[in-house]
């Protein structure tokens, strides 16, 4: 009964490490990236600021969720430091995402747009995540998946081991 009781310990330990890399992975690659959300009325509009820098990022990203999404019509635009239109589009889906290439540097803005009922909705801008922080992602979804799957197996390995004891 050693060798299941050695092997849960190394496959719990893998999975705490797994969830401690997911969180800290999520925390880096959303640390840079402007936040804001409310209840936008009719007319109203949503502004969120980021400053972008060409040397840094080479390109942006923006996201916007509603919330108890209906038929709505919300635009969203993206301005460049000098105010111009970079990106512009209509959302008919709950949520959206969308990138745009920083070309100067200074704040970038996405503006969020109701021209119906009051809704909630939430938005970011920022600079798209470096590679490294992607691939921490990538591997705490592989080392929990290890974790997991080593669980099932030593509780299978568990059952047939009873199984032999019992005959």
């Amino acid at each position: 009964m050693k060798r299941p009781v050695i092997f849960l310990s190394l496959v719990g330990s893998l999975i705490g490490i797994g969830i401690i890399l997911s969180v800290y992975g999520n925390f880096l690659m959303f640390d840079d990236l402007s936040q804001a959300d409310g209840d936008v009325e009719l007319g109203q509009d949503l502004r969120i600021e980021s400053v972008l820098i060409p040397n840094e990022n080479k390109k942006g990203i923006y996201a916007v969720l509603i919330n108890n999404f209906e038929v709505s019509e919300v635009k969203i635009r993206v301005l460049d430091p000098s105010n111009t239109e970079i990106e512009s589009h209509s959302i008919n889906e709950e949520s959206f995402e969308g990138s745009f290439d920083v070309r100067t540097s200074g704040t970038y803005t996405l503006l969020i747009e109701n021209n119906k009922e009051k809704v909630r909705i939430f938005g970011v801008i920022g600079p798209e995540p470096a590679d490294w922080k992607k691939s921490l992602d990538l591997a705490s979804f592989a080392i929990l998946l290890i974790g997991l799957i080593g669980m099932a197996g030593i509780a299978v390995y568990i059952i047939i081991n009873r199984k032999k004891d019992l005959s």
